[in-house]
């Protein structure tokens, strides 16, 4: 039986990471993505370090194992998102890392071999109208945003999948704290290979998003989305974190001044509707046939 507390805390979690995409698309006025990421994991990492240091020990093999391919799904999307963000908006950005609920149960055949279901397709079609009305991509006019945007969605589906694996069976403060090292390693040698000292600029708003990120929306979520995912499925965990996509679009809003058109709004709650009814069919289905006459 799932752990309403767990649920609500995930919920809790898809909330804070809502209020990322408002705080890094104005940190990023001020700081290249790369080294935001940089500065941003470096943080949570020393942090993590030192409230936990008697608990993180030399990982065995298969912890190295399980938190090296964590650390490298986790930055992939933390680095295409920050990245995306670059180019577009933060309503829209948002509503596209949703799509990970579409990929998640394609990501779960390919790893634990379930069998991808009827609803599943159906919501795939759903949410990809909905995409192509909220993106309104032209041969002319592709943003690249959106597009860099859709890695992150498929590397955070495959994080959830690998994450209820690892969680079960490795240590979670070994496991994170090497996720937390990766992203900061990597994030680094693309800081120092791509981006510029010169341009990283200290403001009220930038060090307000760094500590925002660093050590609430990274160090905390993480810690605790690492901590209670395991008290639910997969799938269940992938619907909870859907709450990021519509707090984020209403604090863009109110925040960014965000506008969308009347066709994107529509494909945006496309979107929603779509990832809602692929990753709850199965579950209403399972609670109306096991309910009393």
């Amino acid at each position: 039986m799932p752990s309403i507390r767990a649920e609500l805390i995930l919920v809790l979690i898809a909330a804070i990471w809502g209020g990322t995409f408002v705080i890094i698309k104005l940190t990023l006025l001020d700081i290249p993505p790369f080294s935001f990421i940089t500065i941003r994991f470096a943080i949570a990492t020393i942090l993590f370090y030192l409230i936990f240091r008697k608990k993180i020990k030399s990982p065995a093999k298969g912890e190295l194992a399980g938190g090296i391919i964590l650390g490298i799904l986790l930055f992939m999307g933390f680095a295409s998102q920050t990245f995306g963000l670059v180019y577009t908006t933060a309503s829209k950005s948002a509503l596209i890392t949703g799509v990970n609920l579409v990929i998640l149960p394609f990501a779960q055949y390919l790893i634990i071999k379930r069998k991808v279901g009827f609803e599943n397709w159906v919501g795939i079609i759903v949410v990809l109208v909905g995409l192509f009305l909220l993106t309104q991509p032209t041969m002319d006019n592709i943003n690249i945003g959106d597009a860099v945007t859709l890695i992150c969605a498929t590397s955070w589906a495959f994080y959830i999948i690998y994450l209820d694996i690892a969680s079960k069976k490795y240590s979670l403060h070994i496991i994170v704290f090497i996720q937390f090292i990766l992203v900061t390693s990597f994030s680094l040698i693309f800081a120092l290979s791509f981006e510029k000292f010169s341009s990283v600029h200290f403001t009220e708003m930038s060090v307000l998003g760094i500590l925002y990120t660093s050590v609430l929306a990274t160090l905390i979520a993480t810690f605790l989305g690492n901590k209670f995912q395991k008290e639910t499925t997969p799938v269940r965990a992938g619907i909870l974190f859907t709450f990021e996509q519509p707090s984020a679009v209403i604090f863009a809003m109110i925040f960014l001044k965000d506008v969308m058109g009347t066709f994107q709004l529509i494909g945006g709650l496309l979107m929603l509707l779509g990832i809602l009814f692929s990753e709850s069919f199965e579950y209403i289905r399972t609670v109306l046939k096991n309910s009393p006459e």
